[in-house]
């Protein structure tokens, strides 16, 4: 069954010099589990990094706005205060 794994910004610069001979780059919507699975141990083995804002209840407007301007940068989620 197909689902959604991620969707995360980035840039990636392409080009004669800057990509590897050879190399090819996808922006997938969507992934499989296994690809998932694929994922989580990459970041496991430090491969991976995810950037992730945290924000308590009380600063989820906070957040919003963040992400209404695009200046969250990785992720913004939502813990349980202190």
């Amino acid at each position: 069954m197909d689902g959604v794994v991620a969707i995360g910004g980035g840039r990636l610069p392409t080009g004669f010099f800057s990509t590897p001979m050879g190399a090819s780059v996808r922006a997938p919507y969507r992934g499989t589990r296994a690809e998932l699975m694929e994922v989580l141990d990459l970041a496991r083995a430090g491969a991976v990094h995810v950037e992730v804002e945290k924000y308590t209840l009380d600063e989820v407007p906070e957040a919003y706005r963040r992400l209404h301007e695009g200046a969250v940068r990785g992720r913004a989620v939502v813990v349980p205060g202190d």
